[in-house]
């Protein structure tokens, strides 16, 4: 069973913010598979089930806050008893990539991110795969970092972002299904 897990901050106030871009990404494809989504008390996350050409995998919603997020992935990765080296998928905003840029990794650093932080904190590991969102400014916005991450999109923004999930979906469903090599090198290749 493959995980794809999209961080973010749970709670009406935080839907739209650049920060939720990941977990508006997985609820995105959950609404594109027709998946429903279950509330998993125990595991403090939502579930939707994706079944797609013979393949079944988990799209998932922490309902933690981002710095607690690795809470969540550990009781999934331990409930779902996955080898998180190769059967998990995180997706999160970056704000050192260029808006709209994608980087697909197997494994790496946090970056900063409190979420990749907490998660690395609760698997011991920095060993499982992560799709970067790039959210960076195109301008200055004299916005302390913490205030840019939290604020929402631009219009002008939220107008490319369709186009920007399209490509990440497509990133997503290539690791589902091919080695995490190729669906590397296409995703970096082509979302620059």
């Amino acid at each position: 069973m493959k995980l794809i897990v999209g961080l973010g901050n749970p709670g009406t106030r935080y839907v739209r913010t650049r920060h939720n871009i990941g977990r508006r990404l997985v609820e995105t494809l959950a609404k594109r598979a027709g998946a429903k989504w279950e509330l998993k008390k125990s595991l403090r996350c939502r579930v939707a089930e994706v079944e797609q050409d013979d393949l079944t995998f988990l799209l998932v919603l922490p309902e933690l806050f981002m710095n607690e997020s690795g809470e969540a992935v550990r009781a999934l990765v331990e409930h779902y008893k996955i080898d998180f080296k190769s059967d998990l998928l995180v997706i999160v905003d970056d704000v050192a990539l260029s808006s709209g840029r994608l980087r697909l990794r197997s494994s790496g650093q946090d970056g900063g991110h409190k979420g990749l932080r907490s998660i690395e904190a609760q698997l011991a590991s920095q060993d499982y795969a992560r799709l970067r969102m790039g959210i960076a400014p195109s301008r200055a916005t004299g916005q302390t970092l913490e205030k840019y991450v939290l604020s929402v999109f631009r219009p002008d923004e939220e107008k490319e972002l369709p186009a920007i999930f399209d490509r990440a979906m497509e990133s997503c469903l290539l690791w589902v299904t091919v080695p995490i090599e190729r669906a590397m090198d296409r995703t970096n290749a082509l979302y620059y």
